[in-house]
């Protein structure tokens, strides 16, 4: 490689690795959020997790809890979204909750899964399906925690 090509390659190199994340984040073909109701206190915490295919059919979905604060304990550790309606390609959703056995603030990480199928009509059986994975970040606030003690 010539002492010219050389720099330039390397510029070129960096300016698609710069910008990949960004690309992927935008065009990803699953995507999940979820949100959580805040809590005046202790008790039972409601929370509601939505999927959706940008590209293809979703045809089945789940999330999992991977970390949860101390204060606010999941109840079931797996959650199965159901579609919003059968067959559609639009998305999949669910409730769950959690129990706050005390006031604070924390994050909530789930890691949302699913299968994707496209149709492939150059494919002898019609297409493929892939599995899919986002991760999530919820914030979680019951009540006002109490001021640091001096």
């Amino acid at each position: 490689m010539s002492v010219v090509k050389a720099p330039l390659c390397s510029l070129l190199l960096a300016l698609g690795l710069s910008l990949a994340p960004r690309s992927q984040a935008e065009d990803a073909p699953f995507q999940a959020s979820a949100s959580c109701e805040p809590a005046a206190g202790p008790g039972r915490i409601v929370c509601e997790l939505r999927a959706k295919a940008t590209r293809g059919q979703l045809v089945w979905s789940d999330a999992l809890v991977v970390r949860a604060p101390a204060f606010a304990r999941p109840l079931r550790s797996r959650i199965v979204a159901q579609s919003k309606s059968p067959g559609a390609s639009g998305g999949a959703w669910a409730k769950f909750a959690l129990v706050a056995a005390d006031v604070g603030t924390g994050k909530l990480e789930l890691l949302a899964r699913g299968v994707l199928c496209h149709e492939d009509s150059s494919r002898a059986d019609g297409g493929s399906c892939t599995p899919v994975r986002a991760p999530i970040t919820v914030e979680l606030r019951v009540g006002a925690p109490s001021p640091p003690t001096p």
